[in-house]
């Protein structure tokens, strides 16, 4: 009876064990993903842009890697969630600097507020011939990956009533921007403007993502 009692204990004990180092040993490998997402997303934004094209070059595998790793994780979160696991990836990343306008140009500067500066290293709002614009410096990790750019597309939508409550015609050009970003060089402004027609795909890309 006391042997058969003891083993029951050593049974207990062991499961005990067992499920004790699960959870944390989940948690934990949650976390260094994390880690390691938000470490590569930092690396990457911090090289400069006369520096990317060359960096992309040298390291394709990889940042194609980052991107596959980055969905896969956000994948484990409901979709409803998944923008602001995005936006605390970015956290920190922050580095913003002056939009440089030209002196005649009709401007209304907003300041970074939100958290756009996770996103963008500008916006701003101007005129921009015959139409009123949102441009935009997005940061290079929005331009590379879908779920950076969209969990963008959210915060502008958060900070600007013209975005959220886009017929789609923002939305169109905004995702040709990020579709064909060589037009910008991976460097330059997107630049949305208000009241562009929407149309189909290939206008879109012939126009340059704003249509006539």
């Amino acid at each position: 009876m006391k042997n058969k009692f003891k083993k029951m204990i050593f049974i207990a004990l062991t499961t005990l064990m067992v499920l004790g180092n699960f959870t944390p040993a989940s948690a934990a490998t949650e976390t260094n993903e994390f880690e390691y997402l938000k470490d590569a997303i930092a690396t990457i934004d911090a090289v400069p842009s006369e520096e990317r094209t060359q960096y992309e070059e040298d390291n394709r595998e990889w940042i194609d890697e980052i991107g596959e790793r980055l969905e896969a994780y956000l994948e484990t979160f409901p979709e409803e969630e998944q923008n602001d696991v995005v936006k605390r990836l970015l956290s920190d990343n922050t580095m913003v600097k002056n939009a440089s306008l030209s002196d005649n140009s009709m401007v209304q500067i907003a300041s970074l507020s939100g958290n756009l500066d996770e996103y963008f290293n500008d916006v701003w709002y101007h005129k921009r011939g015959d139409y009123w614009t949102y441009s935009m410096e997005p940061k290079w990790s929005v331009r590379l990956w879908g779920p950076t750019m969209e969990a963008a597309w959210d915060e502008l939508g958060r900070n600007y009533y013209g975005i959220r409550n886009d017929n789609g015609s923002l939305w169109n050009q905004y995702k040709c921007h990020w579709d064909y970003d060589v037009f910008g060089a991976v460097a330059g402004s997107w630049d949305l403007e208000v009241g562009r027609p929407i149309v189909s795909g290939t206008k879109m890309f012939t126009s340059r993502c704003n249509p006539e």
